[in-house]
C-alpha cells in the first residue's frame, strides 16, 4: 500500500490524474444509465443497449488508463504501441459488455457477483494490455502481490456497483453505482501502477511507429469527453421519451381498461338477467308478482303452465282479476265455472290481510293440490308461490298409514290400536256399550320359525291375519301388536257371552291346518280377554288386564282362552314382589350353592359334584329353584346370577382334590350375553383351577333357541379344555342332530327315563333301557341322574353307564358337607399357577 501511495504522489501529474478521474466518472454515469435502459428493454433492444453501455464504459476505462498513464512520469521517454493500444480498447469494450449483459438478463442472486467479476476482468485485461503497449528504454518489473490486489479491487467494486444498479434505478442510487464503478477502475489502475517498476536500459529505444504521449492525451481526452457527453445526452433524452411514452401508454391503458369495465358490466348485467330468467323459469314452483294496483309484474313459465294461461294474460300490467276469472271460467279450479263463483273467489282473495303472509291450498279440477303462499311487498302488492303438494300429501298420508299399520300383515299396529281404544273407551265410560279386548298369542310359533325358517313364519302370520279378518265383523278392530301377538277389539252388550263366543270362533278358525306351500302346519292360539270399563278405564290398563289373562291361559294349558280376574293381578303383584326380592337377594348374598356328587359306577368313588342354586329368603325361607329360575330368565337376572354361580363354584372346587370335577348348568338366556365366555375364563383364572375340571351342562332348549350362537360359545370353551355335557338327553327330538354338530364330552340321561327303569310296565322299562343303552353306545361319558334305588343302579351298571347321580347316594349338600364327604383328601396346589397363567392368557 505504501508503494502505491508513493507512486501516486511522486510519479504522477495531479492535473492529469484529476482529468482521468473525471473521464472515468462521466463514463460510469453514462454506462449506469444505459444499463438501466437495457434492463427496462426486451430481447434485441436490450442487446443493443448493453453493447452501447459496454462501449461507453469500455472506452471510459481505456481513456482513464491512458490519461493516467500520461500523468505517470517515470523519468525516461515513453511511447505506446499502436496495435496493443487498440487491442486493449477492444478487450475493455467486449468484457464489460459481457458483464453488463449477464447482470441484465439473469434473474438469479448470482448475477451481480458474476457480472462484477467479468467487469473486473475487463478492467484488468485493458490495463495490462495497455501496460504491454508501453514502450520505454528499459525493463518493466512487476510486484505480483499488488497485481493480484488490483484485480480483486476491480472485481469487488464492480460487484458492488452492479448490486446497486440492478436493485435501485433512481437518480441518487445511479450516482452511487457510477461512483462505485469509478472506484473499481481507478483503484485497479493505481494499485496496478504501484506494482510497476521500470529499470532503465540505454540500449533499448522506442519503436518508430509508437504514439507520443502528448498527442495521445489530446486525442483521448477530446474524443472521450465528446463521445461520453453525446452518449449521456442520448440516454437522458431516451429516458424522457420513454417516460412520456410510458405515461401515454398508461393513459391509453386506463382508457382501454375503463372501456373494458363498462363492457364487462354490461355483459355481467346481461348474464345476471339471463341467470335470473333461467332460475325463475326453471323453478319447481309457480311464481308471480303483482304490484299495488293488483297488476302483473312478472311470472314464470311454471305458473303459466300450472293454470294454462294464454300469452295475452302473461303480459306485464295484466289485472289479477282477469287471471282469476280465466282459471274459474275454464274449469281449472275445482268447483263452479260461473261468474258468481269467480266473484266469490275474488272477494275471498281481496279479504286476505294485505300486510301478512298467508297460505292456502287450492284443489284443481284434475285432482292436484296447489299450496299458494302470498308474501306482501313493502310498497304494496305481493309475491306468491304456487307449489304442487299433491305427491307430498299422498306421501304424508302413506307415511301416516305405515306408521299406524303393520308392514307384514297390513293390520293396524299398537299405535292405531290405542287411538281407537281411547275413542271407544270414552263412549264406554259415558254409558255406551262395553268393550271386549282379546289378546291372542300363537302357541309354539317360534318352533315354526326355527324349523321351517322365517319366510314360513311370515307366511303363517299373514294367514292368521287373513283368518282373523274373516272371523270378525266390519266394526271389529284386528291389530298385530308384534311378533305372534294379535289383538281383537269389539263393542259388546253382553260381555261374557259375546266375548266368549268371539274367542271360541277365533280359536276354531286358527286351529284349522294352514297350507304354507311346501309345508302344512297346524297351530293353536291362547287368548286372554278383558272387558272395559270393568277391567280398566284407560287403554294401558285394559291391555295389561288382557295380557294377564293371556298369561294365565298359556300357563293353564295352551289352545284355550281366559277372562281377566282380579286374582291374576294379585299373582302379578306377587311375581313383581318376588322379582324385587330376588334383586335384593343377589346384592345381600342370600343365594347359596349346594353340591350333589357324581359317583363312578365301576369304582363307587366320588368323581365330582354338580353345583345347584338355592335361595335362603329371610322371610320366605328356602325358595325352590322352580319358583325363581324361570322368573330370573324372563327378567334377565339369570345373567348376573349365573356369573355369581360360576365364580363361587370354581372357587369352592379349588379347595377340592384336583381329580374332582365341578358341573354347572347354563341357562339359555346366558348364551345371549357376549360376556359369557370371558366370565367363565375369568372365573377359572381367579380360582386357579384347570379348565378340564369344569363341566358345563347345556339343555336342548338352550341350543334350539339360538343354535349358532350357542355352538360358537361352546366351541370356544371346548378349545380351552372345558368339558361340555348335553343335559336332559332323550327328552327332545333334536338330540341326534346336536350330537352330530358338536363333540359333547358327556351325555346326561334325564331322570324321567331313569325312574322308568324300575317302572310298573314292561314297555316303559324297555323304552327307558333302550335310551340308556343308546346313550352308552355313543362312546361318550354317560351320566344317569335321579338314581334313587338299588335296582336302578344295578340296571345302569349292567348297561355300562359310567356315572350316576341321585338321592340313592346323596342329596345336594352344603359346602361344609362336601369337605366331610371327600375326607382327608387335599388339593394338589402345585398345578395351580400353571393353570392360572394359561387361563389368564386365554382371557387376554
Amino acid at each position: 500500500m505504501f508503494r502505491v501511495l508513493t507512486c501516486l504522489s511522486g510519479e504522477h501529474d495531479w492535473r492529469l490524474v484529476l482529468l482521468a478521474g473525471l473521464v472515468c466518472f462521466v463514463a460510469s454515469i453514462v454506462a449506469v444509465n444505459i444499463f438501466h435502459r437495457a434492463i427496462a428493454s426486451q430481447a434485441r433492444t436490450r442487446l443493443i443497449w448493453i453493447a452501447i453501455a459496454g462501449a461507453a464504459i469500455g472506452y471510459g476505462i481505456w481513456a482513464t488508463h491512458f490519461i493516467a498513464m500520461l500523468a505517470y512520469e517515470p523519468g525516461i521517454p515513453t511511447g505506446y504501441g499502436i496495435v496493443l493500444t487498440a487491442l486493449s480498447l477492444a478487450a475493455a469494450m467486449m468484457l464489460t459488455s459481457g458483464g453488463l449483459g449477464l447482470a441484465a438478463s439473469d434473474s438469479s442472486r448470482w448475477r451481480a457477483p458474476v457480472g462484477g467479476a467479468v467487469i473486473g476482468a475487463g478492467i484488468a485485461s485493458m490495463h495490462y494490455l495497455g501496460m504491454w503497449a508501453l514502450e520505454v528504454p528499459g525493463h518493466v518489473v512487476w510486484s505480483f502481490d499488488l497485481v493480484a490486489a488490483s484485480v480483486v479491487l476491480g472485481m469487488l467494486f464492480g460487484y458492488a456497483a452492479l448490486a446497486i444498479a440492478v436493485r435501485r434505478q433512481d437518480r441518487w442510487m445511479s450516482l452511487v453505482a457510477a461512483l462505485l464503478l469509478t472506484l473499481a477502475i481507478v483503484s485497479h489502475h493505481f494499485t496496478a501502477m504501484g506494482a510497476v517498476e521500470i529499470v532503465p536500459d540505454p540500449l533499448l529505444a522506442p519503436a518508430a511507429l509508437s504514439l507520443s504521449p502528448a498527442f495521445l492525451a489530446i486525442v483521448i481526452a477530446g474524443v472521450a469527453l465528446s463521445v461520453l457527453g453525446m452518449s449521456l445526452v442520448g440516454v437522458l433524452a431516451d429516458r424522457r421519451l420513454a417516460l412520456r411514452t410510458r405515461r401515454f401508454e398508461e393513459i391509453i391503458s386506463q382508457l382501454s381498461s375503463a372501456r373494458q369495465q363498462v363492457e364487462a358490466s354490461q355483459k355481467e348485467l346481461e348474464e345476471q338477467r339471463f341467470r335470473l330468467d333461467t332460475a325463475i323459469n326453471h323453478m319447481g314452483e309457480g311464481l308471480c308478482m303483482f304490484d299495488a294496483e293488483k297488476r302483473l309484474v312478472v311470472c314464470n313459465d311454471r305458473y303459466a303452465k300450472m293454470y294454462r294461461l294464454p300469452p295475452e294474460l302473461l303480459l306485464p300490467g295484466t289485472a289479477h282479476r282477469a287471471i282469476i276469472r280465466h282459471r274459474i271460467a275454464n274449469g281449472i279450479l275445482k268447483g263452479e265455472t260461473s261468474d258468481s263463483a269467480a266473484t266469490q273467489v275474488l272477494a275471498t282473495l281481496n279479504a286476505l290481510p294485505a300486510g301478512e303472509i298467508n297460505s292456502r291450498v287450492d284443489e284443481l279440477a284434475d285432482g292436484r293440490l296447489i299450496c299458494v303462499t302470498r308474501q306482501p311487498m313493502p310498497g304494496g302488492g305481493w309475491v306468491a308461490t304456487h307449489r304442487d303438494v299433491t305427491e307430498q300429501r299422498r306421501s304424508e298420508a302413506k307415511i301416516t298409514y305405515m306408521a299406524q299399520h303393520d308392514a307384514l300383515t297390513d293390520l293396524p299396529n299398537r299405535v292405531l290400536l290405542k287411538e281407537w281404544m281411547e275413542r271407544a273407551l270414552s263412549g264406554a265410560r259415558c254409558g255406551g256399550p262395553s268393550l271386549a279386548v282379546l289378546m291372542l298369542d300363537l302357541d309354539r310359533f317360534k318352533d315354526v320359525n326355527d324349523t321351517l325358517g322365517h319366510p314360513a313364519g311370515d307366511a303363517l302370520l299373514k294367514s292368521v291375519a287373513a283368518r282373523l279378518r274373516r272371523s270378525v265383523s266390519d266394526t271389529t278392530l284386528v291389530a298385530r301388536l308384534g311378533g305372534d301377538e294379535f289383538a281383537v277389539i269389539d263393542h259388546v252388550s253382553d260381555p261374557v257371552t259375546e266375548a266368549g263366543l268371539l274367542a271360541e270362533k277365533i280359536r276354531k278358525a286358527l286351529s284349522e291346518p294352514i297350507d304354507l306351500g311346501d309345508h302344512r302346519v297346524t297351530t293353536t292360539t291362547s287368548i286372554g280377554i278383558a272387558i272395559a270399563p270393568r277391567d280398566g278405564t284407560d287403554s294401558d290398563e285394559v291391555l295389561r288386564s288382557a295380557d294377564l289373562a293371556l298369561y294365565s291361559a298359556k300357563s293353564g294349558g295352551r289352545g284355550s282362552f281366559r277372562f281377566f280376574e282380579p286374582e291374576l293381578d294379585r299373582l302379578l303383584q306377587a311375581r313383581r314382589s318376588l322379582e324385587r326380592d330376588m334383586r335384593s337377594a343377589l346384592a345381600n348374598g342370600e343365594f347359596e350353592l349346594h353340591y350333589q356328587p357324581f359317583i363312578h359306577v365301576a369304582s363307587g368313588e366320588t368323581c365330582g359334584f354338580e353345583a345347584l342354586l338355592r335361595w335362603h329368603h329371610p322371610q320366605r325361607g328356602m325358595v325352590s329353584p322352580a319358583q325363581f329360575i324361570s322368573l330370573a330368565e324372563e327378567t334377565g337376572l339369570i345373567v348376573p346370577l349365573g356369573e355369581w354361580v360360576l365364580r363361587t363354584a370354581c372357587a369352592e372346587a379349588a379347595k377340592w382334590p384336583d381329580d374332582l370335577k365341578i358341573a354347572i348348568n347354563l341357562s339359555p338366556v346366558q348364551f345371549r350375553s357376549p360376556e359369557l365366555v370371558p366370565v367363565i375364563v375369568h372365573a377359572l383364572a381367579s380360582a386357579g383351577i384347570s379348565p378340564k375340571r369344569l363341566e358345563l351342562e347345556v339343555t336342548e332348549t338352550a341350543i334350539i333357541q339360538d343354535s349358532e350362537a350357542v355352538f360358537t360359545a361352546l366351541s370356544q370353551l371346548h378349545d380351552l379344555g372345558v368339558r361340555i355335557a348335553l343335559d336332559d338327553f332323550g327328552t327332545g327330538y333334536s338330540s341326534l342332530s346336536f350330537l352330530q354338530k358338536f363333540p359333547f364330552d358327556k351325555v346326561k340321561i334325564d331322570r324321567s327315563f331313569v325312574s322308568e327303569l324300575s317302572g310298573a310296565t314292561d314297555e316303559s322299562r324297555r323304552i327307558a333301557r333302550a335310551i340308556v343303552r343308546f346313550a352308552v353306545s355313543l362312546g361318550k361319558t354317560t351320566t344317569a341322574e335321579g338314581v334313587e334305588t338299588r335296582e336302578q343302579l344295578d340296571i345302569l351298571r349292567a348297561d355300562a353307564c359310567v356315572e350316576v347321580q341321585g338321592f340313592h347316594f346323596s342329596p345336594p349338600v352344603q359346602s361344609e358337607k362336601v369337605a366331610q364327604m371327600i375326607g382327608g383328601r387335599t388339593p394338589a396346589a402345585a398345578e395351580r399357577p400353571t393353570v392360572r397363567l394359561a387361563m389368564a392368557g386365554a382371557a387376554s
